[in-house]
This record gives C-alpha cells, sequence and structure tokens, in this order.
C-alpha cells in the first residue's frame, strides 16, 4: 500500500511539472507539443501489478496512441487511468484529445471537469479556460443552437384605472382641401371674368368711338373701314362681356360653395368628442 502511494504521489507531482513546464515554454495551444507535453508522466518506479497496468502504463499507451492519431483509443485510455487515479490532469488530456479529433463539445464538456477539480494548478486551469473560451466561440458562429434566445421583457402587472379624466377640447380640424381648392378655382375664376369685363367695357367704348366717327364721315370708303373696324369690335366687346360674365359668376358660385362646405366641416369636426368613463385593466 505505501509503495502504491509513493507511485500516485510521484505521478502527480510529474504531471504538475509537466504542465508547468509547458506554460514556461509558451507552447501554443491546440497544437501536439502542447498535449505532449501536458501529457508527460514519469512513473519514477518499478513496482507495478504483473497482471493489471497503472494509470501511468495506460497514460503512456495513450499518448502513443495519440501520436498514432487512434483518438478513440486514446480516449478510452486516458478514461481507464482516470477510473484508477483520480489525478485531474487526465480530464485534460481528454478534453485535448477530443479538440484534436474535431470533437468540440465533448473537448469543452471534459475542459469544465477539468477546471472544476480541486487542487488544479492556477497555471493549468488558465490553460483551460483559454481552450474554453476558443472552443464556445467556435460553438456559438457554428451551431445555432448555441445561440442564447434574449430574454423576454416581463409582462406588466394588471393596473386597475379610475375614472378617465375629462378629455380636452378637440381642436377643429383643417377645411377638406377640396373645398379650399374650389374656393381657389372661384377666385381665379372671378378674377380672370373681371378683367374679361374690363377689356370688354374698353372695347365697347373704341366701338361707340367708330361709330361716331361713321356718322360724322361722308366719304364712302371711310364709312366702309369705319364700318368694319366697329363691326370687330362690337364682336370683341360681346365676347369679352359675355365670357366675362359667365366665368365672374362661375367664380362666385364656386367660392360661395367652398366657404359654405368648410364652414360645415368644421363645425361638425367641434361635435365630436370622445366619451366614456370606467375601469380598465392594463396588462
Amino acid at each position: 500500500m505505501r509503495g502504491r502511494a509513493r507511485v500516485r504521489g510521484g505521478a502527480q507531482r510529474g504531471v504538475a511539472a509537466a504542465l508547468a513546464a509547458s506554460l514556461a515554454a509558451g507552447v501554443v495551444p491546440g497544437t501536439q507539443g502542447q498535449v505532449l507535453a501536458a501529457m508527460s508522466w514519469t512513473t519514477g518506479t518499478n513496482e507495478q501489478a504483473a497482471a493489471q497496468p497503472t494509470a501511468a502504463d495506460l497514460s503512456a499507451q495513450a499518448i502513443e496512441r495519440f501520436k498514432a492519431r487512434d483518438y478513440d483509443a486514446a480516449v478510452r485510455l486516458f478514461e481507464e487511468a482516470y477510473a484508477i487515479d483520480k489525478v485531474p490532469n487526465y480530464l485534460f488530456n481528454i478534453g485535448r484529445v477530443y479538440e484534436e479529433k474535431g470533437d468540440i463539445r465533448a473537448a469543452v464538456d471534459y475542459y469544465q471537469r477539468f477546471v472544476k477539480e480541486p487542487g488544479v494548478e492556477i497555471e493549468a486551469r488558465d490553460l483551460a479556460l483559454q481552450r474554453l473560451r476558443v472552443l464556445k466561440g467556435i460553438l456559438q458562429e457554428t451551431d445555432p443552437a448555441e445561440a442564447k434566445p434574449a430574454p423576454a421583457a416581463p409582462a406588466p402587472a394588471p393596473v386597475a384605472e379610475g375614472p378617465k379624466p375629462e378629455p380636452a377640447p378637440v381642436k377643429p380640424a383643417a377645411p377638406d382641401p377640396k373645398w379650399r381648392t374650389m374656393k381657389l378655382a372661384g377666385a381665379g375664376l372671378l378674377g380672370v371674368g373681371g378683367g374679361a369685363l374690363l377689356v370688354g367695357g374698353v372695347l365697347g367704348g373704341l366701338a361707340l368711338s367708330k361709330q361716331s366717327q361713321l356718322d360724322a364721315t361722308h366719304d364712302f370708303a371711310a364709312r366702309q373701314d369705319l364700318k368694319r373696324d366697329g363691326e370687330r369690335l362690337a364682336l370683341a366687346t360681346d365676347v369679352l362681356i359675355i365670357g366675362g360674365a359667365v366665368l365672374a359668376l362661375t367664380g362666385v358660385v364656386l367660392v360661395a360653395v367652398g366657404v359654405s362646405k368648410g364652414k360645415s366641416s368644421a363645425v361638425a369636426e367641434r361635435r365630436v368628442l370622445p366619451t366614456g368613463t370606467g375601469l380598465v385593466a392594463r396588462f
């Protein structure tokens, strides 16, 4: 029994020394050199059972299988070694084998078990934590199941409200744009019609002057010219006066209708008020 205790103590000290040497040498995580440094075991004893291999023997075999890229056999041998001797570094080695194999999730599981074990040296735990951060980042980028859903906002508790306050008076809405357009069109027509009446009045005055000149002239050719000019002026006067009157009248009607409809719409808006009181449960 004392011999086996010395073997186990020597194995643990050998593992701790190997991990410390690996960290001091600055070995990059993820290389075979780191694994071999972390896995190195110095048995320092010749006391081995003839029928059953020791944990150190199984660890040495696991290292050989790892070098041969027989990852499944290496994992099995490290697990058997851990079953015989609960050295935490076996868990780190299993995680490293799984990482090399490409089984990221299994590697994360064993690295997590390793950092939670008591008695693990600080440097070794830091190394495992570094590998965990890298591997978890890979899982989050490649496995949608690892993405954590955003927490749902808690539903507010029901709140009973008292009677609603008196609603503020509703401001009258602006008149409908079509009534505004109607008023603008009516004003435009009224202006055009008024202008036409004004021009027609001027032309009518010229036509009357031509008529006066015609009465005072006795030359036949001159009378014919004055007559033609007077007829043209009279025709233009009639067209402008009649057209201007029609346009002006239409404009007046449109303006009157637009003003009336706009007032009716404003009155209707002032009469619409929100009503209703009571208790409301808000969720």
